[in-house]
């Protein structure tokens, strides 16, 4: 019998359950000092291990949470807190709390997307891990479920900073962590990974997006390792007729074998991605020589379903997430070339679970003059407790549009500290904290300001642009309507002040002011 869920975890006020795995429980939460609402992670390991063990754990696990709590992009989830309850010894993590649905979500409703939005989608996705690895922080489980997207059309990444299981834990849990399909070459084969391992895996996801298929599909563990040590995907105009040229050599690039042959960093992809986009030859494909390919079958033409570890969290199936690590049995009326096949996988597979009995190296944080680190997995394949939100109803998945509309804000403030939230059609779009510095002293009075400047992402048409700021028990709020053209731009000029009453101030600007 699953255990109701705990009234309170540190300050954090507990609604209800969102969904568990075998690394924890996702609850949401409110933030009473804050008044935000949160996605609280909590780690509880669903088998014993030593004490020794144990303590390694966390201290990795609290440690890659506070670097990935260094990570301010737009694209990638925000990390508000880590602690450890001081009455269960909980530790947990709180994430910014995002209303949308995954790609994995997308795919398993039987939804395709146009390749210009699969292209504009990935771009962002890329920029978003450029700027983690430029932080010296790898994702690790790059793949559809990990990759949320947000009523706005804006992808953000999940799971950045959770620590990784012990890895002596693979063979004793007899478990496969991570998700194959998606796993880069050297990761498959327990080498040393960077953030080209990270641009693999989005390669898959984009082939996924253009194709309905996955680039490396069968149906066991290890076919899929030996599709990924032998073989390489169809291009992806072979399987949709109309793609450009160009598409398939950013899919091929993102997914050669070797990591010298990939995109050296996710700013590369996104340029060589918006090149396709606006119609030009990609900027970075010359000098690069496509590695000779190893043809292997074709897919199956349909979507395909969602992999049990990245199933909805508000449907756990834990029977299909436990393994008993025993290979399957060939049946004796298979061909010679599957039982090649079975032979060559079952010997990848013993591969990778004698490397994976080696301790990992543990990166340390860098100086914090460079506010990075290399961590040594700042969201781990084995974390299947993915944030997964109730979809609320009206639709939030966005229609995805070839130019997606822009809204510029600025909003001025003198706030010591507060929180603003800025809602589109009463979704919630963007949350910042407020903490206007001090400009000016005069006797006792102290002046302060702060302007922030943000830029959201909308579909064209009608909107309602609502800002509400919350400071100590105060609370205000302004609401305003304006029109946006497909791939035009408006500035949204707003402010905080008042000499008797505060109130926020709303107009719209040109985007050169």
């Amino acid at each position: 019998m699953q255990e109701p869920p705990p009234g309170r975890l540190g300050r954090y006020e507990i609604e209800h359950e969102l969904g568990r795995g075998m690394m924890g429980v996702v609850y949401r939460a409110v933030d009473p000092e804050l008044h935000r609402t949160v996605a609280l992670k909590t780690v509880r390991l669903a088998w014993a291990i030593s004490d020794e063990e144990r303590e390694s754990f966390e201290k990795r696990f609290l440690n890659e949470a506070r670097i990935a709590a260094r990570l301010q992009h737009p694209g990638i989830v925000v990390v508000h807190d880590v602690g450890r309850d001081a009455a269960t010894g909980t530790l947990f993590i709180a994430l910014e709390f995002l209303e949308g649905r995954t790609l994995a979500e997308l795919a398993a409703s039987g939804a395709s997307l146009p390749w210009r939005d699969a292209l504009r989608l990935v771009a962002r996705v890329a920029e978003a891990l450029g700027h983690a690895h430029e932080k010296g922080v790898v994702h690790r489980d790059v793949k559809p479920a990990n990759i949320m997207l947000l009523p706005s059309g804006q992808p953000k990444i999940m799971d950045f900073g959770i620590a990784k299981i012990p890895t002596s834990q693979l063979t004793a849990a007899g478990e496969f962590f991570g998700t194959p399909s998606y796993m880069s070459p050297e990761q498959a084969g327990a080498g040393n990974v960077d953030g080209r391992s990270d641009l693999f895996s989005l390669g898959a996801v984009l082939y996924l997006l253009l194709t309905g298929r996955r680039a490396f599909d069968a149906s066991a563990v290890t076919a899929i390792l030996t599709k990924l040590a032998s073989e390489d995907p169809a291009p992806p105009s072979q399987a949709v007729p109309g793609l450009p040229a160009d598409t398939d050599y950013i899919v091929a690039r993102a997914l050669s074998k070797k990591p010298e042959d990939r995109y050296a960093d996710g700013r590369s992809f996104a340029e060589d991605a918006q090149d396709v986009l606006e119609g030009r030859p990609p900027r970075h494909r010359a000098g690069w020589r496509e590695p000779r390919r190893v043809e292997g079958t074709m897919l199956s033409a349909e979507l395909i379903p969602i992999e049990p570890d990245t199933e909805d969290l508000r449907h756990p199936t834990p029977s299909s997430r436990t393994l008993d690590g025993r290979a399957p049995t060939l049946r004796r009326d298979r061909d010679s070339r599957l039982l090649a096949i079975g032979g060559v996988a079952a010997a990848v597979l013993v591969g990778v679970l004698l490397y994976a009995r080696r301790e990992t190296p543990v990166e340390t944080a860098a100086p914090e003059s460079t506010q990075a680190s290399e961590a040594p997995a700042a969201t781990p394949p084995e974390a299947p407790a993915e944030q997964t939100p109730r979809p609320s109803s009206g639709g939030l998945l966005p229609r995805l549009f070839e130019r997606p509309a822009k809204l510029d804000l600025s909003f001025e403030h003198s706030l010591k500290s507060g929180l603003l939230r800025v809602y589109v059609d009463d979704q919630l779009a963007l949350e910042r904290e407020l903490s206007a510095p001090v400009t000016k002293k005069i006797i006792l009075l102290k002046r302060r300001k702060q302007v922030l400047s943000e830029t959201l992402e909308l579909r064209s048409g009608d909107h309602v642009v609502r800002l509400h700021v919350t400071s100590g028990e105060d609370a205000y709020s302004s609401r305003i309507k304006g029109s946006f053209e497909e791939g035009g731009t408006r500035r949204l000029v707003a402010s905080l002040g008042g000499l008797i009453g505060k109130e926020i101030e709303l107009v719209w600007g040109t985007p050169s002011e």
